[in-house]
């Protein structure tokens, strides 16, 4: 997306007087949608964002309440795509007739698998849909033709078309802030928690993960931040309008890692400090074990920083190499016991099987979970492990 194409989509003439319905999973918040809404509001429409999980006769009564011009799905999980499939033929079958048009990781890149399970489905947004979501409402308001629209995909006959990807927003700050209106955010202890996000996008390419293939296939730079300064205001507008004290940052990868991310950070720790928030708000964020520097990360606790998520995947090296992590053992025990020393919490993915699974490994695995959490540092949690479509 050129500067000059999203000026032009923002002055497009429109037709605002039907609105527009956005549908997805809100239990940890869906900035998505979030930014979604805003950006459609921004030029005068009215959106009504709803939680996938209510009762689907609420979805049905408000889309037959509203007569919504497009109704939209966010699919964050591929694992539940049978589930959306249930809901968008219910209310199909029930005489809701408007557009409908879904998104997400695995609709952006297996469109055409998306569009055979769902064949009820419309159009298909892929990647960042910001700019293409509102140009297609803008079409559909007007009664225009919408499949020549860049970073679509839609059936026409037997045929899966997907037009030009558009490509990946430049300037993050161009955007409006995220809607939480439907956001229930979380509480912690009595206080409000929110999600946020400072960047787009993942320079690593582990190969588990569909996040960086995502990026990597729109067109665009790969990773964008925020101005340090525009994501404190933003803070500082959630503290004091909406108590909020805890800020939960979603960014696939915090900017912390090398020279220039580390100077945004120290930016950013800098901005909060002169915001006044530290002592006020605490903040969470995601990053690689090799990104934890003693020294800045220090800096980021006295600025309020108390947790840390990281992706350690795995115990072994063998296991490391087969997920592409580009990362040691050694590296991630270094991290957590930098984090330890510093007061940091912490809590971390992991994977005990994999491709290359032995019993040796699985020992290995076993034995640095006991190092890293054996104290009760943290929680060891198992779950069921879903391969992601899109990747190795």
């Amino acid at each position: 997306m050129t500067e000059t194409t999203s000026q032009d989509t923002l002055a497009a003439p429109r037709d605002i007087s039907r609105p527009v319905m956005l549908i997805g999973f809100q239990e940890q918040a869906n900035l998505g949608l979030g930014y979604l809404a805003a950006t459609l509001r921004r030029v005068g429409y009215r959106v009504q964002v709803f939680d996938f999980e209510q009762e689907r006769e609420r979805i049905l009564a408000a889309a037959k309440s509203l007569d919504p011009i497009l109704i939209g799905f966010s699919l964050i999980f591929q694992f539940y795509v049978d589930r959306f499939g249930a809901l968008i033929r219910y209310l199909r079958d029930n005489g809701v007739g408007c557009h409908f048009t879904i998104g997400g990781h695995f609709p952006s890149l297996s469109y055409q698998h998306t569009l055979e399970l769902l064949p009820e489905l419309d159009s298909v947004v892929r990647f960042e849909g910001e700019t293409t979501l509102l140009e297609m409402v803008d079409r559909l308001s007007r009664g225009r033709d919408w499949r020549d629209i860049a970073g679509i995909a839609y059936c026409s006959g037997d045929q899966v078309i997907a037009t030009e990807p558009r490509p990946l927003v430049p300037d993050l700050d161009s955007l409006p802030y995220p809607e939480r209106d439907a956001c229930r955010g979380t509480t912690i202890l009595g206080r409000r928690a929110i999600p946020m996000l400072a960047s787009r996008g993942c320079i690593r390419t582990c190969s588990f993960c569909s996040i960086h293939v995502f990026y990597r296939v729109a067109p665009g730079k790969v990773v964008r931040t925020r101005k340090p300064a525009k994501v404190v205001e933003e803070m500082r507008v959630l503290h004091e309008r909406d108590g909020i004290t805890i800020f939960l940052f979603q960014d696939d990868d915090f900017p912390v890692y090398g020279v220039v991310w580390q100077r945004w950070a120290r930016e950013f720790v800098a901005e909060l400090h002169r915001s006044g928030l530290p002592g006020r708000v605490i903040w969470k964020i995601n990053c690689r074990a090799d990104a934890v520097d003693p020294v800045l990360f220090a800096e980021m606790r006295d600025a309020g920083l108390f947790m840390v998520y990281m992706g350690l995947e795995s115990g072994s090296e063998e296991g490391l190499t087969t997920l592409h992590k580009q990362i040691t053992v050694e590296q991630n025990l270094r991290a957590v016991a930098t984090l330890k020393e510093l007061g940091i919490m912490f809590e971390f993915g992991f994977m005990l099987f994999d491709p290359s699974t032995t019993f040796e490994s699985v020992n290995d695995s076993l034995d640095f979970l006991r190092t890293i959490v054996g104290d009760g540092a943290a929680p060891a949690t198992f779950c069921r492990m879903i391969p992601y479509d899109g990747t190795p």
